[in-house]
């Protein structure tokens, strides 16, 4: 007989230490292959049904990117809210069905594919609303940090329009609390709300907004594989109309058709099978009745949908003539201050971004009191339009003007070589406001003062370079007027 040698202790060592790194790295493939994934409340793109069971149009396309992907889905339940936060906090990996923003793009990564297409519905009690205006004063629901909360109450304070806004935890919420009477109005994403609405006493109003684009999304920088196969499952299932993604589609926002047959009438029909010809007879009357009924309603509907829809882009046009109007100069057609603090602070966020210089440009006319007081305030209303299209004149195209009010009006300069091309933009205006300004009272001469603030030097914010530059433009008038001075020089007196 042949005796095996012994086994020593190193070799048992090895083999030990063979085993537990194996363990140790099917476990860590096994966790890498583990997505754990947001779920809340907004039927019907992802919900918990009663059973216990996540279910929804993009729960369908998650699961089916998953089988193909290899990957296992660990779903965690919560609200809205509650969910961003753990997202932020690391421990989820995926939110499936969040609206793109650019705000939100800074602190999450998105899939390339758009999943849905959405937009936020108003919806009112007993009171009649039908436009943002009527919604002054009134206590409004909202979803909780909802892309659609947000975006409607930066429109309404676009419009100056102050409400008391009353914060959920779901969509159910939003319209039970108008249902009740406890809020006037209440907003929703608009197909949630279409599957939700008939279980309350609620009415569609003619205020939409805020048309959003649906996508997956991880937090920045993490989890950049579970994206990458959502885009690449999703771009194969588009291009196939009997894909999963088309028949989730129509099965979770489609009309439904075969859940609108009542049970009476099966039960109806298996007596007709069993009874008499005249059961059968009145079946069959009873059902050409119905579906003429139907085809009536449908009518009725789509002619319905079709104003809604016709109303709504009147609402829109309305919403756009006044958001111009409230930001922008009825007189010259500049943009205002308000347009201009808006614009001055998404460059300098673009200009932290890539270490570019900026500059202010405060400008106020010289002398400009003596036409007003000597000719009257006609005549200073068009030396004040024919400075808007000189000053225009020198500009370019990527530069932006507006006027403040009165005699003063205001430049941003972006990309600039060196402070120097302020200096000679200055000179240029200083220049062509110095022309005579040919009036029916005869020719009229006018001088320009400017201030110049510089990014970075003299500011990092909105106020400050506002108000560098426009101190930077006091020096100037102090300095003789019809001349420029910047912020670090003025100071310096």
């Amino acid at each position: 007989m042949v005796m095996s040698p012994p086994i020593s202790a190193l070799q048992r060592f090895a083999f030990l230490f063979a085993v537990v790194c194996g363990l140790l790295q099917a476990t860590a493939a096994s966790a890498q292959d583990t997505v754990r994934v947001a779920v809340y409340q907004n039927r019907p793109g992802i919900f918990l049904d009663t059973d216990g069971v996540v279910r929804g149009f993009y729960i369908d396309v998650l699961e089916h990117t998953a089988k193909e992907e290899g990957w296992t889905l660990q779903y965690v339940p919560g609200t809205w809210s509650e969910l961003l936060g753990q997202l932020e906090a690391g421990e989820l990996d995926l939110i499936a069905g969040i609206a793109y923003n650019a705000p939100r793009d800074l602190k999450y990564d998105f899939t390339r594919e758009n999943v849905f297409a959405n937009w936020g519905q108003v919806y009112v009690g007993k009171n009649k609303i039908d436009s943002v205006l009527g919604l002054q004063g009134k206590r409004v629901a909202g979803l909780k940090d909802d892309i659609y909360t947000l975006s409607f109450q930066e429109l309404l304070n676009s419009f100056d329009v102050r409400i008391d806004m009353v914060e959920v935890s779901s969509y159910e919420e939003v319209l039970r609390y108008v249902s009740e009477g406890r809020v006037d109005a209440g907003i929703t994403s608009r197909s949630s709300g279409n599957r939700l609405e008939s279980g309350y006493t609620v009415h569609r109003s003619p205020i939409v907004c805020c048309a959003k684009e649906i996508r997956y999304a991880t937090l920045e920088g993490q989890n950049h594989h579970i994206l990458a196969g959502l885009d690449r499952q999703m771009a194969t299932l588009k291009t196939d109309n009997n894909s999963l993604y088309f028949r989730s589609l129509n099965r979770w926002y489609g009309t439904g058709a075969p859940d609108m047959v009542p049970g009476w009438v099966w039960w109806a029909l298996a007596v007709t099978v069993l009874g008499a010809g005249l059961v059968l007879f009145a079946n069959v009357v009873l059902r050409r009745q119905v579906l003429k009924r139907t085809a009536q309603l449908k009518d009725a509907y789509d002619m319905m949908e079709l104003r809604v829809d016709e109303r709504t882009r009147e609402l829109q046009d309305a919403n756009d003539q006044l958001d111009y109007m409230a930001r922008h100069d009825a007189l010259t057609g500049l943009p205002n201050r308000r347009w201009f603090s808006e614009h001055l602070e998404e460059c300098l966020k673009d200009a932290k971004r890539r270490q570019a210089p900026l500059a202010v440009m405060f400008l106020d006319l010289d002398e400009f009191k003596a036409i007003n007081d000597t000719f009257g305030h006609d005549m200073g209303d068009v030396v004040l339009i024919e400075t808007a299209k000189r000053i225009r004149r020198v500009l370019r195209e990527s530069d932006k003007l507006a006027r403040l009010g009165g005699d003063e009006f205001i430049i941003m300069l972006t990309e600039l070589t060196s402070p120097n091309d302020a200096h000679l933009v200055a000179e240029k205006v200083i220049s062509i406001l110095s022309e005579p300004f040919d009036l029916s009272v005869g020719e009229q001469k006018l001088g320009v003062s400017i201030g110049i603030s510089l990014f970075p030097q003299h500011g990092s914010d909105t106020e400050t370079m506002l108000s560098n530059a426009d101190v930077a433009m006091y020096d100037a008038k102090r300095a003789g007027k019809n001349t420029f001075a910047v912020y670090a020089q003025a100071t310096m007196h």
